[in-house]
């Protein structure tokens, strides 16, 4: 993606929170869960392999959709970090990149010396499937793939650790 391509969509998302406000799309069938299952979605790790939501099952997952040139999605990502390094092997990370591009995402990971899995949304389907407009967006699902929470905007680790906690 091109650096104006960047600029651009980042004006745009940026306008859309500041008009809308931070918390303007909770999935409506949040406040369903346990009876709702979470969209479908299938997305690529950073080796080339599919990664499909439905095949994790058993552990609850949580869900963050960002982007390299955003800075509420870097600020959050020290605190994934910690949330990955105390819950990694209760919860799945699917941290999902709406970049694109491999390279720039595979050294801005080392860049950042961070560790959790990293998803490429390629097409944009996994956003899609989940409406995401604005970014970082988080999803917690439960272990049998139900949707339990929602939250637009960054979070700190705190305010992300009573969120992962949902799932239990």
């Amino acid at each position: 993606m091109s650096t104006l391509k960047k600029i651009i969509l980042g004006v745009v998302l940026l306008t859309a929170i500041a008009v809308s406000g931070v918390h303007f799309l909770d999935l409506p069938h949040v406040a369903n869960a346990g009876t709702n299952p979470a969209p479908a979605f299938t997305v690529t790790d950073m080796q080339g392999n599919n990664v499909i939501l439905a095949s994790l099952k058993g552990k609850p997952v949580f869900i963050n959709f960002w982007a390299t040139w955003c800075p509420p999605c870097v600020g959050e990502m020290p605190d994934i970090q910690r949330m990955y390094a105390k819950y990694g092997d209760k919860v799945h990370f699917v941290i999902i990149n709406v970049d694109g591009e491999k390279n720039d995402v595979a050294a801005f990971m080392e860049n950042h010396a961070l560790t959790f899995p990293v998803m490429l949304d390629n097409n944009g389907s996994s956003a899609s499937a989940y409406s995401v407009q604005a970014i970082p967006a988080s999803y917690m699902i439960d272990a049998e793939g139900n949707l339990l929470e929602s939250h637009i905007g960054s979070m700190n680790s705190s305010a992300m650790e009573s969120f992962i906690n949902t799932a239990f």
